[in-house]
């Protein structure tokens, strides 16, 4: 039977190895971020790692589930459900929240994950507006700090402080704040909290325009932006809860996670 292991850095070559393999980016920076941030389980059979996921705990109050992957050749054997559950065991939250992919989502279902809002649409291209022009750099973290916990529903300041180094850039306006970070390529913008959509939007382009990005969104307003820019529409995910009806906090102001797998 395989063995349930922590993962570490070292383990990050192998997460790789196995992402790639079905299909997904080669990003080493989100890796070792995320594994830096949160805990890493691995399933191994010997040597070779045959299953990963990554739970992201923020304090006491909630906790996100991500990078749930088996190897190929090896589906529907149980692993997904083993690891999922053993991150489960580990959270100690009492929401647990995730974005499913069409074929993680019936396993998520039956863990009793329920969908909690529309689905979140990557766009990808390079955004071809202009800048607007209505942006700063940060020069108080402990107000956006305290902004994204109001908005987000749980007080993420150590991902934050551990964000900030990883982050390409960080702005703010009169709206709210916004961020990317790269891997190498492309930009993924995230996270974008505004008051509206004029607001997300102002954010976006200071950050991509002229750049070859990425931006996760589920908003109408934003998301036809973003096409009319040049940026294209790719895969879609279904936000997922487990423990609650819908995601705490002000959602409504969250236009773009910090990325999917931070919730």
């Amino acid at each position: 039977m395989e063995e349930l292991r922590f993962l570490t850095p070292d383990d990050v070559p192998a997460c790789l190895a196995l992402a790639t393999g079905r299909g997904w980016s080669h990003e080493e920076r989100k890796w070792r971020f995320l594994l830096a941030t949160g805990t890493g389980l691995g399933l191994f059979d010997g040597s070779a790692l045959v299953g990963t996921t990554v739970l992201t705990r923020y304090g006491d109050a909630h906790a996100a589930l991500s990078m749930v992957l088996v190897a190929e050749g090896r589906q529907g054997r149980g692993l997904g459900r083993r690891l999922v559950e053993a991150a489960l065991e580990r959270a100690d939250a009492p929401v647990v929240s995730l974005h499913a992919t069409e074929q993680g989502l019936p396993l998520y279902e039956r863990l009793g994950f329920v969908v909690a809002g529309p689905e979140l649409v990557t766009h990808f291209g390079v955004f071809a507006g202009p800048p607007s022009g209505a942006t700063s750099p940060l020069v108080d973290p402990a107000a956006l700090v305290a902004l994204d916990a109001e908005v987000f529903g749980a007080d993420r300041s150590a991902l934050w402080a551990a964000y900030r180094g990883f982050a390409e850039r960080v702005v703010v306006s009169a709206s709210g704040f916004a961020a990317c970070w790269a891997d190498p390529s492309p930009l993924v913008v995230g996270p974008v909290v505004a008051e509206d959509a004029a607001g997300a939007r102002a954010l976006v382009a200071d950050l991509v325009s002229g750049r070859n990005a990425r931006v996760d969104t589920a908003d109408p307003a934003l998301r036809a932006w973003l096409l009319e820019n040049g940026m294209r529409e790719g895969y879609r995910v279904a936000p997922m809860v487990l423990g609650a009806t819908r995601p705490p906090g002000r959602r409504e102001r969250l236009f773009a996670p910090i990325m999917q797998a931070l919730g």
